[in-house]
């Protein structure tokens, strides 16, 4: 058996349980295999071989996991390689394909970035398997994909090595769910998706009597969420489908932890800009300050004066509005907001000094204004 640590928590299991049936692609095989090595460095060149090479979305789909499981290597050291390569996509694509190693996480997000810039709807899925018959309930990473009107399924580690047939290669939902669950029950592509107390009995099918989730519909409005919300609606799915063993609560709190770095990261992301429109807004007062002390000359139409105040009043009013639900869905202590709250109050007090001024001024005669700014 084949394993990866699935980030801290896992380890994903990439081991080959019985054959599911596959179609004849040895001319569209035989021909990505001629792509020339220098072109295989880059996903973009190896994207452009295939769109130049193969017409359909399923020859492309085919094209890429031909590739890839016959390129790319199995390999236990890359799941503490890619550990220190943050988060660019980009670069871990870089780094896979000029290793030529990976394990299952390295698999599958290959692949998916190769096909969805085919333009083929595909979609990371994490889970655990059964491998002879036994539930390893160690971490695994697969892939689905739309192709040809319908959501099908992909193990591209699992068929690492193999040639000519493809075992795991565009399944059916209905056969896949015999080796693979996914911990979102989503994925189980199903209309009657069965329990993991079901998977562990080799129940591959549900009962027919259950009300039947129109799980295309379903996924149609998952790919439009944002990354946090699909995260979101992971878990409360896992949740409605039952927590029933420590594997799954463990998987579930890390699907938590990186909903909680994402809430940390929009926080940083709602402090950072407001204190820059606060720096910008005391920017503007202070040549405000500045033109007030050289006797508000040149001479400034009243409107252009009213515009330089309702910029800096704007300035400060998202300032306010960008860090009001700092720490709302995730206690934040690293972001001093009562302090900038207080700076941004100060300086509208401030401000309204100077409209106050302003208004006197501009209320009073020629000789009388003269007087007022001495």
């Amino acid at each position: 058996m084949k394993a990866l640590l699935f980030i801290s928590f896992f380890v994903y299991s990439c081991a080959a349980v019985n054959a599911q049936d596959y179609s004849d692609y040895t001319d569209v095989d035989r021909r990505v295999l001629q792509i020339p090595k220098s072109k295989t460095y880059a996903t973009d060149s190896i994207v452009q071989f295939v769109q130049d090479n193969f017409i359909t979305d399923g020859e492309k789909v085919r094209a890429i996991y031909t590739w890839i499981t016959t390129n790319i290597r199995y390999s236990k050291d890359s799941m503490y390689y890619f550990r220190g390569w943050g988060t660019d996509p980009e670069a871990k694509m870089a780094a896979i394909l000029r290793r030529r190693r990976g394990v299952c996480e390295n698999y599958a997000a290959l692949f998916a970035n190769l096909v969805s810039k085919c333009g083929v709807p595909v979609f990371v899925i994490s889970g655990y398997t059964k491998i002879a018959g036994n539930v390893n309930w160690t971490g695994h990473g697969w892939c689905a994909v739309f192709v040809e009107k319908e959501w099908r399924l992909c193990d591209p580690t699992w068929d690492e090595g193999f040639k000519i047939a493809k075992q795991y290669f565009l399944v059916n939902p209905a056969q896949f769910i015999e080796t693979h669950m996914p911990f979102d029950p989503l994925w189980q592509l199903l209309e009657h998706p069965i329990s993991h107390k079901e998977f562990q009995r080799g129940i591959g099918f549900s009962k027919k009597d259950r009300a039947v989730f129109h799980y295309t519909d379903s996924v149609s409005t998952h790919l439009l969420l944002d990354t946090l919300q699909q995260m979101q609606a992971t878990s409360r799915r896992m949740r409605n489908a039952g927590i029933v063993n420590e594997n799954l609560q463990t998987w579930l709190a890390f699907n938590e932890m990186k909903i909680t770095i994402v809430n940390q990261e929009s926080d940083m992301d709602a402090f950072n800009s407001a204190v820059a429109d606060r720096n910008k807004a005391r920017a503007l007062y202070n040549d405000f300050i500045q033109y007030r002390n050289s006797r508000l000359k040149p001479a400034r139409p009243v409107g252009e004066i009213q515009l330089w105040f309702n910029t800096i009043e704007s300035l400060l009013a998202t300032a306010l509005k960008k860090i009001k639900n700092i720490g709302s869905v995730v206690e934040n202590y690293q972001y001093d907001t009562d302090s900038l709250k207080y700076s941004i109050d100060s300086l509208l007090a401030k401000l309204k000094q100077q409209k106050d001024f302003l208004k006197i001024y501009w209320g009073l005669s020629a000789t009388e204004r003269e007087k007022l700014l001495k």
